[in-house]
């Protein structure tokens, strides 16, 4: 995570390329990747901001024929502002955008709740997100995604253990991870922002992005505390690691 709006969407298209060149045909990123999620969040989601940044990272999705999640602002006519997951295809069209509905009581003074979780076509397969925290409300998204209506879900986040509570290994979050599969019968792509900004000592609780196929089973994770891509196939248990 970089402090600027333009400072990510290079992060990003760099590992588009990366990814691209390993032939990948999905890159996922994680929430509000576009602008950060930090303190200067104000400073950096605003339209004149995050319109022209969408519109390079859609010309390179086209460019590439890949397609991407991705974590952005998006703004309502009534200047409500939303943490929203954008569903961009190998076309570089929007097939989707998710807003975060789980908003923290801290969060809920800048954004707005979204009121919809729709879905989307990205190289052929139903996409949806779950944003966050959202993976613990069973009952809500079960509601929304019924078992088989979607092929992968996108689980953009900044899941750490709770430090309240003892460890487990693996944390509650991945277990969540693992029941929103099962329940959506629906591989889920997490991705978890490996660095934290506002409090940098929360990063040694960052990365490790997890993986877990339609029946639950936990595929992997990629490494922790450490920023990089990780290329893997659907129904893999192996991935390529590749830092940054």
């Amino acid at each position: 995570m970089h402090w600027t709006t333009p400072e990510n969407v290079a992060s990003m298209r760099k590992a588009m390329d990366l990814a691209h060149s390993r032939g990948a045909q999905v890159c996922g990123f994680s929430e509000l990747a576009v602008t950060g999620f930090h303190r200067m969040i104000g400073r950096e989601a605003t339209p004149e901001m995050v319109s022209p940044a969408l519109h390079e990272l859609q010309t390179h999705a086209a460019k590439l024929s890949m397609a991407i999640a991705a974590g952005a602002p998006t703004f309502g006519a009534d200047g409500a502002i939303y943490n929203s997951h954008l569903l961009i295809d190998e076309r570089g069209v929007t097939s989707a955008v998710v807003p975060k509905r789980g908003l923290t009581d801290p969060e809920a003074t800048f954004f707005k709740r979204g009121e919809s979780r729709p879905v989307g076509r990205m190289q052929g397969l139903r996409c949806s997100a779950v944003i966050c925290r959202e993976v613990e409300d069973v009952d809500v998204y079960s509601s929304e995604l019924a078992p088989g209506s979607v092929d992968l879900i996108f689980l953009p986040a900044a899941l750490r253990q709770d430090p309240e509570k003892p460890r487990t290994d693996p944390p509650q979050y991945v277990r969540d991870i693992q029941r929103l599969a099962a329940a959506t019968q629906a591989h889920v792509v997490h991705t978890n922002w490996p660095n934290a900004l506002n409090r940098p000592e929360e990063s040694v609780d960052g990365g490790g992005s997890t993986v877990a196929g339609p029946d639950g089973e936990l595929m992997f994770r990629l490494p922790s505390q450490a920023s990089g891509v990780g290329v893997f196939t659907l129904g893999d248990r192996h991935f390529e690691w590749h830092p940054q």
